[in-house]
């Protein structure tokens, strides 16, 4: 399937994770990070994030030339990144005003990726950001280069 026909990305985000192995359909079996997350960190997986890691789980979406030279770094889908960090999100998700379920990291780590139960994912360690309101949002704002006021 090409973007023009799924329309849920721009073709440079379909490229990025076709590349990390992500196809149209793909599903991958979850029961094994739900069940770490709640022995190690008492994570409680709600549908958005079972949804969202059944497609997308796994995933690791490399730094491209162009995301290196404007310094973009890589991302990791996958939740055990933050599988002893239920104190960290329960202060992001109390600064977002929802529950956030780990989902990955990017910045190598240093910065964890969470979906709330109506889809928005959310970044942070120290403070929370939205990256954007929809799964598919932000998997294009985290693959796609954007200029940000600073």
């Amino acid at each position: 399937m090409t973007t023009q026909e799924t329309h849920r990305w721009s073709e440079n985000t379909e490229r990025a994770l076709r590349a990390a192995g992500w196809f149209p359909g793909r599903q991958v079996e979850t029961a094994h990070w739900e069940a770490a997350l709640e022995e190690r960190g008492g994570f409680e997986i709600h549908r958005a994030a079972r949804v969202f890691l059944q497609e997308f789980g796994g995933l690791q979406v490399e730094r491209a030339p162009a995301m290196s030279a404007l310094g973009r770094t890589p991302f990791v889908l996958d939740p055990l990144a933050a599988e002893w960090e239920e104190e960290i999100f329960d202060v992001l998700g109390e600064q977002a005003g929802v529950p956030l379920y780990p989902v990955g990291a990017t910045d190598r780590g240093g910065i964890y990726l969470g979906l709330s139960p109506k889809g928005a994912m959310y970044s942070g360690l120290d403070y929370v950001q939205l990256v954007a309101e929809t799964p598919d949002a932000a998997l294009e704002r985290l693959v796609e280069v954007e200029r940000r006021n600073s």
